[in-house]
């Protein structure tokens, strides 16, 4: 949190452009080639040294774009200073070589700015040679970025991950939905805060981690939506399935998994077992709220199959929704919100003790037991 309350996002974090080699390269040409004006005065009546000067400013003005340039990128924050969840995405994004852009661009800073030293002389002092020798400072100065900063490319990936990122406020509760793909998860989330996910009518829907607000008077509780995690190892998982992970692993929160016990489930009812299986093991069964959606599509005895199923696992609660027509909705939250307090010491049950007799009433009621 900054100063003024407000939750401080990854992008504001990493300010860094999306840069690879050849548009580096590309605008640094173009900054050398623009007209140099030299200033009307006795020192430079000479005409070599006029010749001089001109050709030094223009390496000049490329080697402060090269060092503006690879300075936001050294001066990023080193991965271990950000928060656990961030620093994993980042890491993802970036295949482990974050830091290792860093001190790329760091050590290429000191490189050029030596060899500036010795060239800025050279060229004044160059006369006819001036263009000459401000050509080839421009050419080493690039070489030394092609050579010593070949992860330049990971740029475009930081600035994708730091600007796709929701703003995540660590100070305040957090519920993550969770479960696969069309189970009802972006339905939920649209029905009780102010997020409105992006998705498609295939698996993997979700299109990135969103972050919704339910707002309790002046306190925010934040709800998170994650993308569907399928059921395979890490290792096989692709990038949006390991932001998932990487959420339920590292944020202090609780845990509504959505369970389609509905007739006509994408995804059967072992296969959706298998994955509660795999985020117990992430976040243990203490975090976890089961939720049975589509209840109103769904047959007697197959709901009773589920209840005893999850109820063997060692689940003694469960809440039957229908996040399509509203029911029991808000009971779920009232649940997270309970559940976030017995685990984090926390009291924001008092304040959903204010909402809940209209909400809840609002919203029906099939059960929850």
């Amino acid at each position: 949190m900054d100063s003024g309350g407000r939750a401080i996002c990854l992008h504001d974090y990493l300010d860094v452009p999306a840069v690879s080699y050849d548009v580096l390269r590309k605008r640094v040409l173009e900054i050398y080639k623009e007209r140099v004006r030299i200033p009307k005065s006795s020192s430079f009546r000479d005409h070599s040294k006029r010749v001089a000067f001109r050709y030094m400013v223009k390496a000049e003005k490329a080697f402060q774009y090269i060092v503006t340039v690879l300075g936001r990128i050294a001066r990023l924050p080193p991965i271990d200073s950000l928060s656990p969840f961030y620093a994993e995405l980042l890491e993802l994004a970036t295949n482990n070589m974050y830091d290792k852009l860093r001190r790329e661009a760091s050590q290429a800073i000191k490189i050029i700015s030596n060899m500036w030293k010795e060239y800025r002389k050279r060229i004044l002092e160059g006369d006819i040679n001036a263009k000459r020798i401000s050509i080839e400072f421009v050419g080493r100065a690039l070489s030394v970025i092609r050579r010593k900063v070949k992860t330049l490319p990971i740029t475009k990936d930081i600035s994708y991950i730091a600007h796709s990122t929701p703003c995540i406020d660590f100070e305040k509760p957090l519920i993550i939905v969770s479960g696969m793909p069309q189970v009802g998860k972006s339905t939920f989330i649209s029905k009780v805060s102010t997020a409105k996910p992006k998705t498609s009518p295939y698996p993997f829907t979700t299109k990135n981690v969103i972050i919704g607000h339910i707002m309790l008077g002046d306190v925010v509780i934040q709800i998170m939506d994650t993308p569907g995690i399928l059921d395979r190892s890490f290792e096989e998982m692709n990038e949006i399935e390991r932001k998932a992970v990487a959420a339920l692993r590292h944020l202090k929160a609780v845990v509504i998994y959505i369970i389609d016990v509905s007739k006509d489930s994408y995804y059967t009812l072992e296969q959706q077992i298998r994955v509660l299986d795999g985020v117990k093991g992430l976040v243990g069964r203490d975090k976890i709220i089961i939720v049975l959606n589509k209840v109103d599509k769904t047959e007697k005895d197959v709901l009773e199959k589920v209840k005893n199923i999850i109820t063997n696992m060692g689940y003694d609660k469960h809440i039957e929704m229908s996040a399509l027509l509203g029911v029991n909705v808000w009971v779920a939250i009232v649940e997270a919100i309970s559940l976030y307090d017995k685990l984090f010491g926390t009291r924001y049950g008092e304040l959903i003790d204010l909402y809940s007799s209209s909400t809840i009433s609002n919203s029906g009621n099939f059960s929850s037991s």
